[in-house]
């Protein structure tokens, strides 16, 4: 009886051990939460990407670096995740006090549209969800090697659908002045960036 009793016991002890590596100490339940935490490991840098955005107006992705930079990865004619994703991050803007917002957080939307997503495409989405084009921009990158790399670096999927748009991940990625990659947040709760911020800068 002890005999099984020790070999129940051990199996336990075995599937705990294995549960606890493969799920990163009980923390990466998902294959996205594991990824997310990969990233927030690694903190790639960011690689230079040329952006155009809503006023036309070119940067590059290394000119944002001395600021903490939140990102989302969007296309404009998204009617599902995107909309829900940019109004959350609009709700982040309006609660950014104004003495930080610009001089040391700005704020990109990424779309990875861009035989679609003109500047003037994006103007018309940016004035939509209350981006100023300045402290918040949206802007897409047209060389396709840059948008990859970008994508790449960051995990950021994107798989055209047979509807003509895209599945893709979304979530808020937070880039320090460094140019690093820190955080990965919920797209759904928004207040957490916030609050992370106010821990720190406000």
């Amino acid at each position: 009886m002890w005999r099984k009793s020790i070999g129940i016991l051990f199996a336990l002890v075995a599937g705990f051990t294995l549960l606890w590596i493969g799920t990163d100490g009980l923390h990466a339940f998902t294959a996205e939460k594991a990824r997310i935490i990969d990233l927030e490991r690694e903190q790639p840098k960011l690689p230079s990407a040329t952006l155009i955005d809503s006023n036309s107006d070119t940067f590059n992705l290394k000119e944002l670096e001395g600021k903490y930079t939140l990102i989302t990865f969007m296309y404009t004619s998204c009617r599902d995740v995107c909309p829900v994703l940019e109004r959350n991050f609009a709700e982040i803007y309006e609660n950014i006090p104004k003495n930080v917002l610009g001089k040391e957080v700005v704020l990109v939307s990424i779309s990875f549209d861009p035989e679609n997503d003109s500047p003037t495409v994006l103007k018309s989405y940016s004035d939509h969800f209350g981006a100023d084009g300045d402290q918040w921009k949206m802007a897409t990158i047209q060389d396709g090697e840059e948008l990859q790399a970008v994508l790449d670096t960051l995990d950021v999927i994107v798989i055209p659908n047979e509807y003509g748009g895209y599945e893709h991940n979304s979530a808020f990625y937070v880039v320090n002045p460094d140019g690093k990659l820190t955080n990965i947040f919920d797209y759904q709760q928004p207040q957490t960036v916030v609050e992370y911020l106010d821990s720190f800068l406000f």
